[in-house]
């Protein structure tokens, strides 16, 4: 009998810290941070042009392919 077998999760390519990360396309930012083998406490954004905008562990997103993301460990991203 043939067995369906689950959807593969299709997976990109982001940048966290300016290393290649892979990730599923649907994904949330602690996923993210695991993924780059990130501290869980660390801050997180997506790079948007000139701008920083903080991603939260729990927020879902849908990432593309070279996205930047950045990780710190404190509030400064300077």
């Amino acid at each position: 009998m043939f067995e369906a077998k689950p959807p593969q999760e299709h997976q990109v390519t982001i940048l966290v810290n300016n290393r290649p990360v892979e990730v599923p396309r649907d994904t949330t930012g602690l996923q993210i941070k695991q993924a780059a083998g990130v501290p869980p406490e660390f801050k997180l954004y997506l790079r948007r042009g000139a701008n920083l905008d903080e991603i939260a562990s729990d927020q879902a997103l849908e990432v593309h392919e070279r996205e930047e993301f950045v990780a710190v460990s404190g509030q400064d991203v300077s």
